[in-house]
């Protein structure tokens, strides 16, 4: 079970997808990404890639958010994901695309399913994308970057990935990006001010 953990429905828990790839984002985690986020979050349009059990953009609705796109492939996690959108009465708020994440770029540019231009973006993909390195990391790097660049001016990306694993080269690639430590994960988040 997953509690969200501030905001309206603060203290409400959650049920997680019976799915092996699935990994929450720990609760001291999401308390921090959500109080560095403070000033961001009402009425932000919120994009969760690799959404998984959906918990980061329902804290994100919790705390004024106006919608929430959740992008997860997996058929069991997008429904659980629904399911728990509405046991909070937030599905209303909350729409899911079950597509590759890798479409989102393409699809945002074409204009065929008109989504919303994020103001925040909360990246979570399966560690092992990371860890094995060579062009499945390459891929899954590039695409955060280039979903970083399309958000509002002021707005925010945060990727979730295995402590410390970002090079310099990957960090170079978005000047100014911070990194804060929880046990065994890092979240790195950038900021795109109006000269990005």
């Amino acid at each position: 079970m997953l509690r969200i953990t501030g905001g309206e429905h603060r203290g409400r828990k959650l049920r997680v997808p019976d799915v092996a790839a699935t990994r929450p984002l720990v609760e001291r985690a999401r308390e921090g990404v959500m109080n560095h986020l403070r000033a961001e979050l009402p009425e932000a349009v919120v994009w969760d890639v690799y959404a998984g059990s959906g918990i980061l953009g329902l804290e994100a609705l919790s705390r004024g958010a106006s919608q929430v796109l959740a992008v997860e492939r997996h058929r069991r996690a997008g429904q659980q994901l629904l399911d728990n959108a509405k046991l909070l009465r937030l599905d209303d708020r909350l729409r899911l695309l079950q597509v590759d994440a890798h479409r989102l770029p393409e699809m945002f540019t074409a204009g065929a399913a008109e989504l919303p231009r994020p103001d925040l973006i909360f990246f979570d993909p399966p560690y092992k994308d990371f860890r094995d390195g060579g062009p499945p990391r390459k891929k899954v790097w590039s695409l955060f970057c280039a979903l970083a660049g399309l958000l509002e001016a002021g707005g925010a990306a945060i990727v979730h990935t295995p402590k410390g694993i970002l090079d310099e080269e990957e960090r170079g690639s978005l000047p100014g990006i911070e990194q804060r430590d929880y046990g065994s994960t890092s979240l790195y988040w950038w900021h795109r001010n109006d000269a990005s």
